[in-house]
């Protein structure tokens, strides 16, 4: 091991709290002992799980019903279309898919070639979330199915099998189990879906076992949003247990309230700053609103919580209704923020001052900016260095892309986009201002901040700031108005190597480039990037990914300063839309 990597590992050793520390090391215990021991582990298991009251699921009531209906959204339409599949044994998740024959076939084991030690198709296939549209929407057939892949699951998933805790018994993979399962159970019932009896046992007994492994294994050393998964899906399972323990009880309002005060950050978004995972901690806080057995000070203030979840979740979302790319997202892994946030209040805003993004809209353009964190300082582990970066739409598409995540595994992909030198803010060759290490971890870490803020209604101006490791500041500010978004990229105390990478989707068709300015076209709609100090010092072809384990064609564009002297630098670019086609012509000519 490197001495680069010891001290990036120590750093991130010291940022944990001792109940962080503590966890990890019960994490570590458990892994070991269960593995030698799986018989054993599996009886304590066993024992927790029957010490849980069991559920009362028919005549819920509207209450309890609208809160399983706060859930299913997140896993039925995902699934639907596949649930055929399912029915005859076949998965198919990120585009790679897994034929076992039959529901009762299934290896929970499985491992896709795309993936190497971060197995998130695994992690997938054990969510379970297809199980939600079969219980609700399927036929016998369907019902059937069911009752196999329960069974096959628990008679092969083996706590003595090495990965199993990362990946299908991975707390958080069984608690998406309990939310989507128990979620589409309810509302199965209550809709008076025939369920067979036999049926109905083994999922309350199956939910009641799931629910049994989460109480003993709650995530307390990632804390984020895998604590957010973990006490939503045991909220959602006492909603409507038979009885609440007055321990179990208490526990959960006591780490309700403190996920909330750790996790969600007073403008509304998640401490992660992720807006896939902003859509799920907008259910889970909808779930802890609206949990019978906690506190009305409890409920009332995750109620509160999740009108400016909402709202933010909005503001992280594109006109085109997709979410923003920053940091670990991608789409189609939640639902839509618009439907999810049909029928509230919630509107998205223009600034998220504790998350540092700004969001701009006027004619024919769109502007969002990150100048915020890199995360939350115990476990910023879904991070990327997209510092003064920003994501631009011209006539409602997408422009200036983020390159996304491509993949959770390790591997020179995931260390690219998790760069700044992959993002499109200002940098300099070969400064990297945050450390990873592996898939999540994270050694020295970085804050931008904004400076200013102005926002009206035909746009507006915002200005960040970023200091470099070693020394030297990154400013950017951006001003938006009808049609026109102008760009001052700035290197203060050491500009060497100072440099913008723009990248811009495959699907936009590069008609022209010169060292002043590029013109693309998608179907007829044009956009032009200018440079007016600076030159555009190459084009090259390149990716980015919106889709997980999916790669997408793009341009990128390399701006440079003109000049620099020893202490200052300066590119000003600007993104023209829909600049009519014969002026570009004239232009060119």
């Amino acid at each position: 091991m490197s001495p680069a990597v010891i001290e990036a590992s120590v750093r991130a050793g010291l940022r944990l709290s001792p109940r962080q520390l503590a966890y990890h090391v019960k994490r570590k215990i458990r892994n070991v002992a269960a593995r030698r021991f799986p018989a054993l582990y599996a009886r304590h298991v066993d024992r927790v799980a029957a010490s849980i009251p069991p559920l009362t699921v028919q005549g819920s009531g509207p209450e309890l019903l609208a809160l399983a209906e706060a859930v299913t959204p997140f896993y039925f339409e995902e699934y639907l279309a596949h649930i055929d599949d399912v029915a005859e044994g076949r998965f198919t998740f990120f585009g790679q898919t897994a034929d076992f024959g039959s529901p009762s076939a299934v290896d929970w084991h499985h491992e896709v070639p795309a993936e190497s030690d971060f197995h998130l198709w695994r992690m997938k296939l054990a969510h379970m979330g297809f199980v939600g549209p079969m219980l609700m929407a399927g036929d016998d057939e369907h019902l059937n199915a069911v009752g196999h892949l329960l069974k096959s699951y628990r008679e092969s998933s083996d706590f003595g099998v090495s990965g199993c805790f990362s990946s299908y018994w991975f707390p958080y993979s069984v608690s998406h189990r309990v939310l989507a399962i128990l979620s589409a159970y309810v509302v199965a019932a209550e809709a008076g879906r025939r369920i067979p009896e036999s049926l109905r046992d083994e999922i309350e007994s199956f939910l009641r076992w799931n629910v049994g492994f989460i109480l003993v294994n709650v995530e307390h050393e990632l804390r984020n949003n895998h604590v957010e998964r973990n006490l939503a899906a045991l909220c959602l399972y006492f909603s409507f247990a038979e009885s609440v323990p007055r321990r179990i009880g208490r526990r959960l309002d006591r780490e309700v309230r403190r996920v909330i005060s750790a996790c969600l950050l007073p403008d509304g978004l998640i401490a992660e700053r992720s807006a896939m995972y902003q859509g799920l901690a907008v259910m889970a806080a909808d779930v802890f609103s609206r949990a019978p057995f906690l506190s009305s000070g409890t409920r009332a203030l995750a109620g509160a919580m999740h009108e400016k979840a909402l709202s933010a979740w909005l503001t992280m979302t594109h006109p085109d209704g997709q979410i923003a790319l920053f940091n670990d997202s991608w789409f189609g892994e939640v639902p839509v923020a618009g439907k999810i946030a049909g029928g509230t209040s919630a509107r998205p805003v223009s600034l998220l001052p504790d998350a540092g993004y700004v969001r701009f809209e006027a004619d024919g353009v769109f502007v969002l900016m990150d100048a915020g964190p890199i995360g939350p300082r115990w476990n910023p582990g879904h991070g990327h260095a997209d510092f003064l970066s920003a994501e631009m739409d011209v006539m409602g598409q997408r422009f200036l892309v983020d390159p996304g995540t491509y993949q959770y595994s390790t591997g020179p992909r995931r260390a690219f986009e998790r760069s700044a030198a992959s993002h499109n803010g200002p940098v300099r060759d070969g400064v990297e201002p945050v450390d990873y290490l592996g898939c999540f971890r994270v050694g020295r870490l970085r804050d931008a901040e904004i400076l200013e803020h102005v926002a009206s209604g035909s746009g507006g101006m915002a200005r960040g700031r970023l200091s470099l490791p070693g020394g030297g500041e990154l400013r950017r500010t951006v001003e938006v108005s009808p049609g026109l978004v102008i760009v001052t990229d700035e290197w203060v105390g050491e500009p060497s190597g100072a440099r913008v990478g723009l990248t811009v989707p495959g699907d936009w068709q590069l008609e022209h480039v010169d060292a002043g300015r590029a013109v693309f076209d998608q179907e007829g709609v044009r956009a032009e990037i200018r440079v007016t100090e600076g030159l555009i010092a190459d084009s090259t072809a390149g990716e980015w990914s919106c889709n997980y384990l999916e790669s997408r064609g793009a341009s990128v564009l390399d701006l440079r300063p003109a000049e620099v002297d020893d202490t200052y630098g300066r590119v000003v670019w600007e993104v023209r839309a829909g600049t009519p086609a014969d002026e570009m012509r004239s232009e060119d000519s």
